[in-house]
């Protein structure tokens, strides 16, 4: 098993030169690009997702491997799951081949083996570079490619930064370096997530109430402050225009829970400062300087840093 962390970013506009001026920038260790074909797999009830596992064939020319990714965290664009794979030689998954203990009971396991069905699927062209940065090594992928369900297709174009090995405050570094470059924001969704859409599967992106944090410590209301702000940022992001100013609403309450727990902190985060400045043009921004807002790099600067705040220094 191993603890797959990384750090998400959607690609909004063309990078290639940038990226590629990045990279000369940086100690490569090595480079490789190949071709991936996966395919999500769930029962028709869809008990993986209920258990909050995600279960996938990944195959290349070189390889088939299947994937098991269990419940994790995703917190400003960084993610965090359990993940545990072994090598696959025919069209289903093998969930025996994955250890015992991550299952509700073997006899649960059992049910979901003799009913699982293919359910969307991903392929796309990886590009990835194996990258020496203050004392780590992180692995930067470009996945260009698309999410093919039964409701329809969508484009893939990601950038995920991983840590390979050393300390996650290296990964969170080399993140704010590749924010500065524009072009990116922060990716709270995954692909598979996005597939379970895409296959008329998942809920549909919809407002979320403000959470209870009725005796919830300062780092727990950060966290749940700044997962509705991202939710919502990706929900007016994608929404029709009448959903629009609800969405705004939800980033806003978002930040503002954000901003109430870190001014009751001692001593208050350096990145305060700079959020209400982001709040409060948030709020009065209109919808075209609202969108301009969303893809700035100084959001994405701000994102990452409360991130590495709750990730690395509470």
């Amino acid at each position: 098993m191993q603890t797959e962390i990384e750090i998400k970013f959607f690609v909004t506009s063309n990078i290639q030169e940038s990226l590629s001026n990045f990279l000369n920038s940086l100690e490569i260790i090595s480079s490789e690009q190949v071709r991936l074909s996966n395919v999500y797999f769930d029962t028709p009830k869809l008990d993986l997702r209920r258990l909050d596992m995600g279960l996938r064939i990944r195959r290349s020319d070189q390889f088939s491997e299947q994937t098991i990714k269990c419940r994790g965290q995703v917190v400003g664009g960084l993610h965090a799951r359990p993940e545990y794979n072994a090598p696959v030689s025919g069209d289903l998954p093998t969930l025996s081949a994955f250890p015992d203990a991550i299952w509700p009971s073997l006899t649960v396991r059992d049910e979901i083996q003799s009913t699982l069905v293919a359910q969307f699927s991903t392929d796309f062209l990886r590009r990835h570079w194996l990258i020496a940065f203050e004392g780590a090594q992180i692995e930067l992928a470009w996945d260009r490619g698309e999410i093919v369900g039964t409701l329809g297709r969508t484009d893939i174009d990601e950038l995920e930064l991983e840590l390979k090995s050393g300390e996650a405050r290296a990964l969170f570094g080399l993140a704010a370096r590749l924010a500065e470059l524009g072009g990116v924001r922060l990716g709270a969704q995954s692909k598979a997530q996005r597939g379970y859409r895409l296959a008329g599967l998942g809920k549909p992106l919809a407002a979320q109430p403000l959470p209870d944090v009725g005796g919830l410590d300062g780092k727990a209301c950060i966290t749940l402050g700044l997962q509705l702000w991202q939710h919502h940022e990706q929900l007016w992001l994608e929404c029709e225009d009448e959903e629009r100013p609800l969405a705004l609403q939800g980033m806003l309450q978002g930040c503002d829970l954000v901003v109430e727990a870190a001014e009751n902190l001692a001593p208050v985060p350096a990145w305060l400062p700079a959020l209400r400045g982001q709040q409060r043009l948030l709020a009065e921004a209109g919808e075209e300087r609202l969108s301009a807002l969303l893809h700035g790099t100084d959001l994405v600067g701000l994102q990452l840093a409360i991130a590495a705040w709750l990730h690395l220094d509470a």
